[in-house]
């Protein structure tokens, strides 16, 4: 049964629509990510590629929270913007990495009083160049999950107690907040853990997935297959894909974040190589188009693009897809 995002009583606006409804509205959805600019930098930039993304008909976007730990603020008023000056929904990435419990549910009232409802839950990566090892802060979280299930309580009106304040209870009762709670999935993770951790995150609450980046279309589909298996189209995954437009992008990929990339999306990118950057783009293009078509045909409800700050070739992949639902 799918959860109801409706507003049904006084509050936040919640006029945007949820990601869930999007997503059951539509045949295939597409949208994309939007990073904040680096602090103390010019935002303009990233309200024209929101402009832009909105024109070319996306469906939602999401926006970074601190992107791989580096100092990028703005999360919340992008969003903001997004869905106020453009009419276009957004989900806020929340992370948990370095944030109290407490913090983490004054962040999420935050989100509740601007009508942001459309939250991705995420544990939240290290910064570029410091160590890896994950060490929760004191009364912090380790994994996403505990961080979904706490959004989820705050959609049963459930909110933490304040010790020596507060009547000794598990809860505090409060006015419910209607979070549509995002989760991240892993596909190229072993088959003995990534259907695991993804029902730890949708048994705590989350409604809907957003792959890690994936080139490899037989792996997403092997994965979704087991998606499948589990819970059949019920639970929507999204896959993430970034449009390459070189070869030196594709080779950082597999080198610095290991993702696996087809030998034959590798062989077109090094033939086009000597014809230029042109070439190269549109050999990026090309797989996006067959990437995404091949997902369509497995039953996937739409595609995610981390546009990396640009939206154009995002846009040119959507119009060669030819959507009905789209015109």
């Amino acid at each position: 049964m799918r959860a109801n995002f409706r507003h049904v009583s006084s509050g936040p606006d919640l006029s945007a629509p949820s990601v869930l409804e999007i997503i059951d509205s539509k045949v295939f959805s597409i949208s994309a990510e939007i990073i904040p600019p680096r602090n103390g930098t010019d935002f303009e930039e990233v309200f024209q590629q929101i402009s832009q993304l909105h024109e070319a008909g996306f469906d939602f976007i999401s926006v970074t929270h601190g992107a791989g730990g580096s100092l990028r603020g703005g999360t919340l008023p992008i969003a903001h913007y997004a869905q106020t000056k453009e009419n276009l929904t957004a989900i806020a990435h929340l992370t948990c990495r370095g944030v109290s419990k407490e913090d983490l549910e004054n962040m999420l009232i935050d989100h509740h009083y601007f009508g942001l409802r459309n939250i991705l839950a995420l544990r939240g990566d290290p910064p570029d160049g410091l160590e890896a090892e994950f060490r929760p802060v004191p009364g912090g979280y380790s994994y996403a999950w505990q961080l979904i299930e706490q959004i989820t309580a705050m959609n049963r009106g459930e909110y933490l107690v304040r010790k020596n304040f507060d009547p000794p209870d598990k809860f505090r009762k409060g006015i419910p907040t209607q979070f549509c709670i995002g989760a991240a999935c892993y596909p190229e993770d072993p088959p003995d853990i990534r259907i695991a951790y993804l029902e730890k995150k949708k048994t705590a609450g989350a409604h809907f997935a957003i792959s890690q980046m994936i080139f490899d279309l037989a792996v997403f589909e092997q994965f979704y297959s087991e998606v499948v298996d589990c819970w059949g189209h019920t639970f929507p995954v999204i896959p993430g894909i970034r449009i390459p437009k070189n070869l030196k992008q594709l080779e950082r990929m597999q080198t610095k974040f290991g993702i696996k990339i087809p030998e034959a999306l590798l062989r077109s990118m090094r033939r086009a190589e000597n014809n230029g950057p042109a070439a190269m783009s549109q050999v990026g293009e090309n797989w996006a188009v067959e990437f995404i078509t091949g997902c369509r045909s497995m039953g996937v409800r739409g595609i995610h693009f981390f546009i990396m700050g640009d939206p154009l070739s995002a846009i040119r992949v959507k119009q060669q897809l030819k959507l009905p639902e789209y015109g």
